[in-house]
């Protein structure tokens, strides 16, 4: 499996995170990470993001204090850029979002009603570093693929407590099953790749080439009980559901004639914020640790 194409990918996957952080008591720091709601990977140079609609309706439900601007989602897509100075953290405003407003399956369907888990972000940026969409490879029984998203959302980053990681995190698996069967237009398919919340939206690509043959959206339980109190709880399997990739390309196709795509004229592009960013984590060759016996005195 050669995974060469993945340091250019993950260039174009983002954190969709929560803007504004509550306070409930003063004397707690804040914490070394803003909350991850979840994934999203860039489909278009001019500010167009694909993620799941469930994420987008997540948006909604972020805090939001009352003297926040009314106009001003309470939202921010993070994009990682990583530089000879260190790792910058761009925030690209949201501007709004796309999604199915109503879904007519033929006459053997056996997905969801509602149809597909697919929405489209509009960011005020342009200059992205876009993921090609590959709607001809027929999906298969195991073939492999990658997937790389924020699993766990701010926990993964700030597992020791403090912020260690500033990057998505790269999986790779084979396709379980095609969904309802193997055939040219699948309404999904399964990976053996365990998914969790901040997940959602992640890009699922072919390694070979880094292009996009699906969106992660949901991941299969099992449930499990306590031996004292009896709860009923559910636990994650390996086994993740797949947006497939001619979904992707449908709907983008009738976003792309849309006239609402338009971007502000004041639109600055990703060069100019990179020019004007500070890395969150610097490089740094000086940092040696000092070696003795733990045994002795110090």
């Amino acid at each position: 499996m050669d995974l060469s194409e993945y340091q250019r990918v993950k260039n174009s996957i983002v954190g969709f995170i929560q803007k504004y952080e509550p306070i409930w008591d003063k004397e707690k720091p804040l914490p070394p990470f803003p909350f991850i709601i979840g994934t999203g990977f860039i489909v278009r140079e001019d500010g167009l993001i694909a993620t799941n609609s469930h994420v987008t309706k997540a948006f909604s439900k972020a805090f939001n204090p009352p003297k926040a601007p009314k106009d001003e989602w309470p939202v921010l897509a993070y994009l990682f850029k990583i530089t000879s100075a260190g790792v910058l953290r761009i925030p690209l405003e949201i501007l709004g979002f796309f999604g199915i407003s109503l879904f007519k399956s033929g006459e053997v369907y056996y997905g969801p009603k509602e149809g597909p888990d697919i929405s489209f972000v509009q960011v005020r940026a342009k200059g992205l570093p876009l993921l090609t969409i590959d709607d001809k490879t027929q999906i298969i029984e195991g073939m492999e693929v990658c997937t790389a998203g924020f699993p766990m959302g701010t926990d993964a980053l700030t597992a020791p407590g403090y912020l260690h990681q500033i990057s998505p995190t790269l999986q790779k698996g084979i396709v379980s099953c095609v969904l309802p069967f193997t055939c040219s237009a699948p309404h999904t398919y399964a990976i053996n790749v365990m998914t969790q919340a901040g997940a959602s939206g992640s890009p699922v690509f072919l390694p070979d080439s880094g292009k996009v043959i699906g969106i992660l959206y949901a991941g299969l339980n099992d449930f499990r009980q306590t031996v004292k109190q009896k709860d009923i709880y559910t636990v994650p399997t390996n086994i993740s559901y797949v947006v497939p990739s001619h979904y992707l390309r449908d709907a983008l196709t009738q976003i792309e004639k849309m006239e609402e795509l338009q971007l502000p004229k004041e639109t600055r592009s990703l060069d100019e914020m990179v020019a004007e960013g500070k890395p969150i984590i610097s490089f740094s060759s000086e940092a040696k640790p000092e070696i003795r016996r733990i045994d002795e005195e110090p």
